[in-house]
């Protein structure tokens, strides 16, 4: 049984991304999965052109192209690398994750969701000098 749950993407700034909707195939699953989900529906919208906007999870690669505006030049991005990115990333405390109420601080714990879950990635901004 597959649900669809609300993700949101925050910044300690205060910056705030519309939601997105993004469908789990288990309501019992570990924040590994809903990371792979997560990277794995970003990429391929971003891959169909669907949308322009930077990828959350990801740190900008130099080649990257920053501007909002859709290129036909832009290379398509892979999502396994990308994934593994993300996971390094949580790994050094470069987001995290908010389900629900509860912080989630380790990839493999079970999380229950439900319809009604909203999942948070807060990306945090390394202090200058740390």
């Amino acid at each position: 049984m597959s649900i669809t749950i609300t993700v949101n993407n925050e910044s300690l700034q205060g910056e705030i991304q519309s939601p997105l909707q993004l469908e789990i195939f288990e309501e019992r699953c570990t924040l590994r999965e809903i990371i792979r989900s997560r990277i794995y529906q970003d990429v391929t919208e971003y891959n169909a052109r669907k949308r322009a906007r930077q990828l959350c999870l990801i740190p900008p690669s130099p080649d990257q192209n920053h501007s909002e505006a859709v290129t036909e030049n832009q290379p398509q991005l892979d999502w396994q690398l990308l994934y593994e990115q993300a996971i390094k990333a949580f790994g050094k405390r470069s987001y995290i994750v908010i389900v629900d109420t509860r912080q989630v601080t380790q990839l493999d714990s079970p999380i229950l969701l439900t319809p009604e879950s909203s999942v948070t990635f807060f990306k945090l901004v390394p202090l200058v000098g740390g």
